[in-house]
């Protein structure tokens, strides 16, 4: 009779140890009810404390199983750009404030700008009419924190984030002729300099014709993969090829001294790559 009495014991103690374990578990991926409830409330008094006059609601709360932290997300019914990120312990403990970072910089306008000019960029490329067969391409904006803006491999065109006016419309091709980066990988049975410039030529007419402006474009012109020929390894590229040399008087000469200048970068990189894997043996 003791016997069973301690089996049962035993059993009860392993599966309260199995739901334990699985609580736990559960617990460091998802988080848990009650600490959603405290953060919720956290955050909630944390907006009305120092963000009494806008309009902020807390759209979800989510743990994040990485860092053990919770997330609560901010939006404003009102501001299209005026989202951003709580970051708060399972007890409660406001542990940073990511409004200053993602809407007062102008990250949050960025990112929408960016989001409209790809999807404006995507249409000219993925629509039926495009001539050419491209398995890689798409378009950006180039923007840069006031911060970083004097570095070296900062373009010169990236427009300052904080200078955005939040919640403002941007016409996609005013901004583009400002800024816009094209990036786009040509299949075609002709590899030269003279093929690439036909085709940035009409490039460039297609997106005049579209309303889709851009600053610059980087363009590889290769065979198709699944070209036998002797010749499918050559290839002819420009990088950030700039719109205003994209005319017809002297268009090869411009094009041959891009491609001879993307071959010697890209030997540069290659120097590169090699001499960090001679230096890491």
């Amino acid at each position: 009779m003791m016997k069973k009495r301690v089996i049962k014991i035993l059993a009860f103690a392993a599966a309260l140890a199995l739901i334990i374990g699985v609580c736990v578990f559960a617990n460091s991926l998802v988080g848990n009810p009650i600490s959603k409830m405290i953060v919720r409330n956290t955050a909630e008094k944390y907006l009305e404390e120092n963000y009494g006059d806008k309009d902020f609601e807390i759209e979800e709360v989510s743990f994040n199983f990485k860092d053990g932290y919770y997330r609560a997300f901010v939006t404003s019914p009102s501001s299209t750009d005026s989202h951003f990120v709580l970051v708060i312990s399972m007890w409660g403990k406001l542990c940073d404030d990511f409004y200053k970072d993602q809407v007062l910089s102008g990250g949050n306008t960025a990112a929408r700008i960016s989001r409209d000019y790809r999807s404006a960029v995507e249409d000219v490329f993925e629509s039926k009419s495009f001539p050419y067969s491209a398995d890689i391409s798409y378009g950006d904006i180039a923007f840069v924190s006031r911060k970083y803006s004097t570095q070296e491999d900062t373009p010169s065109y990236a427009i300052i984030t904080e200078d955005l006016t939040l919640d403002a419309f941007y016409d996609v091709r005013e901004i583009g002729s400002r800024a816009g980066e094209l990036t786009v990988y040509v299949e075609d049975s002709i590899v030269s300099v003279e093929r690439m410039s036909e085709i940035l030529l009409d490039i460039k007419s297609i997106f005049d014709d579209a309303g889709v402006g851009f600053y610059v474009i980087s363009c590889v012109l290769e065979h198709p993969r699944a070209d036998d020929s002797s010749e499918k390894e050559s290839r002819v590229e420009v990088i950030e090829f700039l719109y205003s040399d994209i005319y017809s008087e002297n268009m090869s000469e411009r094009v041959k001294a891009s491609d001879e200048e993307a071959r010697r970068y890209h030997e540069e990189q290659d120097a590169e790559i090699m001499k960090e894997i001679e230096n890491s043996k």
